[in-house]
Protein backbone atom coordinates (compact mmCIF):
# COMPACT_ATOMS: atom_id res chain seq x y z
CA UNK A 1 0.00 0.00 0.00
CA UNK A 2 1.08 3.49 -0.90
CA UNK A 3 2.01 6.16 1.76
CA UNK A 4 -0.68 8.01 3.21
CA UNK A 5 -1.89 11.59 2.30
CA UNK A 6 -4.31 12.36 4.93
CA UNK A 7 -6.70 15.28 4.03
CA UNK A 8 -8.53 16.64 7.60
CA UNK A 9 -12.60 15.84 7.23
CA UNK A 10 -13.99 16.10 10.87
CA UNK A 11 -17.48 15.70 10.77
CA UNK A 12 -20.11 13.23 12.76
CA UNK A 13 -22.06 10.39 11.29
CA UNK A 14 -24.32 7.55 11.91
CA UNK A 15 -23.63 3.70 10.81
CA UNK A 16 -26.23 1.82 10.14
CA UNK A 17 -26.33 0.32 13.95
CA UNK A 18 -27.07 3.97 15.05
CA UNK A 19 -23.56 4.32 16.55
CA UNK A 20 -22.53 7.98 16.36
CA UNK A 21 -19.09 8.06 14.48
CA UNK A 22 -16.81 11.08 13.74
CA UNK A 23 -14.14 11.72 10.69
CA UNK A 24 -10.97 12.20 11.32
CA UNK A 25 -9.93 12.90 7.18
CA UNK A 26 -9.75 11.37 4.16
CA UNK A 27 -7.03 9.72 3.03
CA UNK A 28 -6.89 10.53 -0.79
CA UNK A 29 -4.18 7.97 -1.63
CA UNK A 30 -5.87 5.11 -0.88
CA UNK A 31 -9.48 6.07 -1.40
CA UNK A 32 -10.95 5.79 2.27
CA UNK A 33 -12.34 7.28 5.28
CA UNK A 34 -10.69 7.80 8.74
CA UNK A 35 -13.13 7.22 11.58
CA UNK A 36 -13.35 6.91 15.17
CA UNK A 37 -15.97 4.87 16.98
CA UNK A 38 -16.76 5.65 20.68
CA UNK A 39 -15.45 3.55 22.96
CA UNK A 40 -12.20 2.07 20.80
CA UNK A 41 -8.88 2.97 20.84
CA UNK A 42 -7.93 2.24 17.51
CA UNK A 43 -8.92 4.34 14.01
CA UNK A 44 -11.19 2.43 11.71
CA UNK A 45 -11.46 2.98 8.27
CA UNK A 46 -13.92 2.59 5.30
CA UNK A 47 -13.81 2.34 1.57
CA UNK A 48 -14.79 5.96 -0.10
CA UNK A 49 -17.11 4.30 -2.13
CA UNK A 50 -19.22 2.40 0.65
CA UNK A 51 -19.40 5.60 2.94
CA UNK A 52 -22.25 6.70 1.40
CA UNK A 53 -23.82 3.55 1.67
CA UNK A 54 -23.15 2.83 5.20
CA UNK A 55 -22.97 6.09 6.76
CA UNK A 56 -25.63 9.20 7.27
CA UNK A 57 -24.36 12.03 8.35
CA UNK A 58 -25.58 13.63 11.77
CA UNK A 59 -27.55 17.19 11.36
CA UNK A 60 -25.90 19.34 14.09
Amino acid sequence: MEAEHIKPWVARYKDANGIEVETVGVDVTNNRVIYRRPGYANECVCPRRDWAKKFRKVES
